[in-house]
Parts: structure tokens; sequence; C-alpha cells
């Protein structure tokens, strides 16, 4: 670990502290941004990386795309921290894995003081993902970062000098990934990691499927020492309680542990802007999934090929997700639109989303499986192309003509080269009751929790009209005090300290305690804008907590020096 004092920098730095916009790197002289001490990964095969999972796609397992690194690193051990008179710190890690067309780092031990962050950036400064917050904090302390693209990068962890409390960045995982990278950086009006005859979500045949497009996400699954493509959705139960669960294939995660799970990421609003142009917005991400049921089938070999995720996190409001409808009947879908039976919403090679169209549905035999469980799906041509499935489609929707969910793909023989071959989806009717799991993963048990018996259910957006799935908030917003609400300054302080506390937030006492945690002063009165005193403080680390009438409080450090 090298720890560096700098001036020069001072003015450059304070602009990267306070307006979280970008990285302190992007700042930095190129000389210096090179001159970091670079971790030296081990590179691969790449050729050979592919061809095995290309041999895996064949086999009907998840589309692997990405390779996990072993390694153990600390700021401790690793990396170079900058600190300037002020307190504010950066930590730089800079790292390569040659050949690779993207990087991220894989954490067991992951924690962010409130009022820190992080970025991880490409070292070519083309590409930074960033600020990340305290709010990728997990209980587990399992975190993945956002992905880099190409094969050298470096992650910046930025603490202001008035955070409290210190990180936990402690390194598992570096991870190499070699095919399915959708590189924004080259995106020029419609790169692709799919084949050509695929069709955008938010083309002509998307436009009456906006809902179900909300519920549709792009799952990077964690399976041993590897990373996968799947499709997944949000999916509605009976209770209408806004339970975050997603529903995809039992394939797409037998290989995880829960460990893995927990390290894997749920993709939003992954889709383009137009019909065949535009990016696809990269910040929807969570991580973090746990596995409450599944077929226990080996992958649709004796069953339906189901599984039902949970994320182990909110999803924002703003993100306006839906959580999707489904349909357990046992009857096949009629026939709908221009003579479709059913629509497909997928991430074919985890590429942003896409939407394909059935002519045909009906019951069908997954070749290696039993009888009965699956439908066998023919695709058709449609007003932009004619699109099917692949690798990475796997575990997403088949939607009737009522736009609810009536199974999950598990695999087929469509391509762009082979439209008229047969895919074929996992039954939702067997899901709910007909795999060789035990009883309580069930589908039904968890869909409809309360019972009900219904064997159809709609979907709806949370918070509306509508009270699936959830009932119309009847809370009032109120101002509450944040870390960044509350403001202190200067941070090394020798005369005064000035405080800021927006009006509208009822603050019922100031406390200042020394470093060993006895309270110094307490102040009560006019304390929402105020300037303190510090004549009577001695030199040294001090705490100043903000505290509100209902208790919650801030913590926020200073230093004196006279």
């Amino acid at each position: 670990m090298k720890k560096i004092y700098l001036t020069a920098l001072l003015t450059y730095f304070h602009l990267a502290v306070f307006s979280q916009e970008v990285p302190f790197g992007y700042f930095m002289h190129e000389a210096e941004l090179n001159s970091l001490e670079t971790v030296e990964l081990p590179s691969f095969n790449q050729a050979q990386l592919v061809a095995d999972a290309q041999a895996n796609d064949k086999l009907g397992k998840m589309s692997m795309y990405g390779e996990l690194i072993d390694y153990t690193a600390t700021p401790e051990t690793h990396g170079k921290w900058t600190v300037d008179d002020q307190g504010n710190k950066i930590w730089q890690l800079r790292f390569r894995t040659s050949g690779a067309l993207a990087t991220g780092i894989i954490f067991n031990n992951f924690y962010l003081p409130e009022g820190s962050s992080y970025f991880i950036y490409s070292a070519d400064r083309s590409w930074f993902e960033g600020p990340f917050y305290s709010e990728e904090n997990h209980p587990s302390g399992v975190y993945r970062s956002a992905d880099a693209y190409g094969d050298e990068a470096i992650f910046e962890y930025l603490q202001p000098a008035t955070v409290v409390g210190e990180p936990r960045l402690e390194i598992k995982n570096f991870i190499h990934y070699y095919r399915f990278i959708y590189d924004p950086r080259e995106d020029r009006g419609g790169l692709n990691t799919s084949e050509a005859c695929q069709v955008d979500v938010n083309c002509p045949e998307g436009v009456d499927w906006v809902d179900q497009r909300n519920a549709v996400v792009r799952l990077s699954l964690v399976a041993g020492n590897g990373i996968g493509f799947c499709s997944g959705t949000v999916v509605n139960n009976t209770s209408g309680d806004c339970k975050n669960y997603i529903l995809t294939a039992m394939h797409c995660t037998e290989d995880s542990d829960a460990t893995d799970l927990l390290a894997s990421t749920t993709r939003f609003r992954f889709q383009k802007a137009n019909c065949g142009s535009g990016s696809a917005p990269q910040s929807f991400q969570r991580v973090g999934l746990i596995l409450r049921a599944d077929s226990n089938d080996n992958g649709g070999a004796t069953g339906s090929d189901f599984a039902l995720l949970e994320m182990d996190d909110t999803i924002p409001a703003s993100w306006d997700v839906y959580y999707a409808g489904w349909s357990a009947v046992t009857s096949a879908p009629t026939v709908f639109g221009a003579g479709y039976r059913a629509v497909c919403i997928h991430h074919p090679s985890g590429d942003a989303k896409k939407i394909s169209h059935a002519s045909t549905c009906a019951n069908g035999t997954y070749p290696g499986g039993s009888p009965g469980n699956h439908w066998r799906v023919i695709w058709t041509e449609t007003e932009t192309n004619w699109g099917v499935t692949e690798g990475g489609s796997s575990g997403s929707p088949i939607f009737n003509g009522n736009k609810r969910i009536i199974g999950t793909l598990t695999g087929g023989l469509s391509f762009c080269s082979d439209q008229d071959a047969a895919d074929y989806y996992g039954k939702m009717d067997k899901h709910f009751y007909g795999n060789p799991n035990p009883a309580n993963e069930d589908l039904v048990d968890w869909l409809d929790p309360t019972n009900t018996g219904l064997v159809s259910f709609d979907g709806a957006y949370p918070n509306t009209a509508n009270a699936q799935p959830c009932a119309p908030s009847t809370s009032t917003e109120v101002n509450e005090l944040t870390f960044e609400a509350f403001t202190i300054f200067p941070t090394m302080a020798s005369e005064i300290l000035q405080i800021q506390i927006p009006s509208g937030i009822s603050v019922k006492e100031i406390r200042i305690f020394d470093s060993k945690g006895s309270l110094v002063e307490s102040y009560t009165a006019n304390i929402n804008n105020s300037i303190i005193s510090l004549n009577d403080f001695n030199d040294g680390v001090y705490f100043i907590s903000a505290i509100e009438e209902n208790g919650n409080f801030v913590t926020k450090k200073f230093t004196v020096v006279k």
C-alpha cells in the first residue's frame, strides 16, 4: 500500500470530491495516471474460452461470457491512497486482464460509509460508471462492481473528510469478460451482440407490449468460476405485497450457490431507445439474488425448468418496473392480432431487449425431457424482421394474448439461419404443481401465497389505483435529515465551524464528541444555520451529530488545528 500527500492537485481534488460527477482520475495528468502500479492478472486463450462457452450452449446450459480470477486484495495491501490537507481521501486500484472485452470486481466484504462513493472506469478514460453510494451495501457484504470496458481498468474510492467510518473493500475475484459485451463506446447506430434478425423491443412490434417490456430483466449470474446471461421477469403475486420476485429457468441457476447468487446482477430497462438505434442504459442495475424455489428437474429433463429468485435489494420507484401477470391454465393460447399465439421478450446473447412473435404455441416435448411439460413454439416474420431466441434468452417469458406469462424458455433450435425451428417453454401450470421438487417449492406457493386458487392474475405497477401488486400509498412525504443535507465547513478548522441544515428539517440538538466519544458541547437553539466558536477546543479529531425530533441523526467528522 502507498499513501501519498499532495498539494499540487488540491484544486482539482476538491472539484472531484465535491462535484461527485466524474472520477478524480479524470483530473490527473496522463503520466501520473499511468504511473499507478497495475495489478497484472492471468491472461486467457480467448478463442478457447469462446469455444468452451459455445459447446456449453449446445448442451442447453446457461450462456457463459465471463471468467472469474481468484485474487485477494484490500486497500491495505494494494493500490494507492491520496490524501489532501483537508483530510479528503482517494483510493485507486488499477488492474489488467489481457484481452478482456470488459472487466469487473467481486468483493466478499464490501461496505461504503455513508457519504462515500466509488467509480470504476476504463484506464484510457473513455468510459466510467458511477458514482455509487452506500445504498450499494448489503448485509452479506457480498458485492459486484459495475463493469469497465476494455482489459484495463481503475477502481476508485472517494471519502470526503466529513465522512465517519472506514470502508471495507476486500476483493475476492476479478472478472474477465470474453464475449457478449455490449460496448456503448462503439455504438454508432446499431451495435448488437445478438444475431441480425432479432427485433428491438422498441420497434413497432413492441408498441402494445410496453408494460410487459418493463417487467423483463437481464440476469448476469455467477456460477462457480464463471458468469453467464439469462433473461427473467419481475412477477406479481396474489398477496399484493410488492415482493421483488424474478421468474427464470432452473438451468440458469443450477450451478450457482447462495454466495454466487448474492454476487449476481439484475439489469432493468436495458433496451435501445429506438428501433435499431440508440444506446441502451447501463445504470439501472441491482446486485444480489436469493433462490426461493425451483423445479429440481435437472434443467427440464424431468420437469418444467423454472426458478424463482428474490432480489436482495429494493427497486427504485423511478425505474417504472412492472410486475407481470401470469396464467397457469392448461389449454394452449388462442390466436390474437395478426395470427399470433404468443410473444416473447428477452435478452438474446445478453443484448438489449428484443421481442419475438409466435405463430405456433402448442403442447410439445422438450428434446431429452419428459412429455407434457413444455410449449412448442414456432416464430413468425413481423413488420421489422423475424425474431427468434438465442443463448441468454433462457428463462425469458412467453406471454399469451391477455399479456400474462404462460411459460419460460428452456431451449430450442431456432436461429436466424433456421427461423422455423422450434423452441420450448416450460409451462406455467407445470411450474405451479408438476415438478419433482419439495412441496414448498411449487411455484403456486409463492405466487399464490394467500391460497386464492386463482389460475391467472393480472400484472400492475406499484402504488397505482390498481391495488396489484401494491396498495396505493397513503404516506405523506416529509423532509428528512440526510448526510448530504447536513453541511459543515471547514472540515479542517481553527477558529469557527459553520453548520448549514435546510429549512423544513427540524433538528432539536447538535452534539460534539471528541475522538474518545466523550461529549464536549451540545446546542439546542437556532441551530439550523449556526457558527460554532472553537476557541475552547483543543487540537484533534471531533465528531458532530445533528439529531432530529424523531431521533434520526447524522454524524460527520472535523479536525481542529490551531
